[in-house]
């Protein structure tokens, strides 16, 4: 892959549900990420998009051990999980 090619897939924006997908977690720790500020999303028109990068600083700055309680629940596997957004009729 190019340089060029790699910058402009960092560059994509992700949905709301390819967001979840990324990080492996639910809509409400999508949501709990973003109003904590640990994550920052766009809202683009009705519906929230993200950047790659901005995704992998989430991961990238998970503390570890003790006290941690947010980012580790953030982060623990998913259970099946049913979306229901307008964005995922779309």
């Amino acid at each position: 892959m190019s340089m060029l090619e790699h910058i402009a897939q960092e560059e994509t924006l992700l949905t709301f549900k390819e967001a979840m997908g990324f990080l492996r977690v639910s809509r409400s720790t999508l949501y709990r990420l973003m109003w904590s500020g640990q994550l920052r999303g766009h809202k683009v028109g009705s519906t929230w998009r993200f950047y790659k990068q901005d995704l992998r600083s989430v991961v990238a700055s998970t503390p570890t051990g003790v006290g941690s309680r947010l980012l580790s629940e953030s982060f623990a596997p998913l259970h099946s999980t049913q979306i229901t957004s307008e964005e995922d009729h779309r």
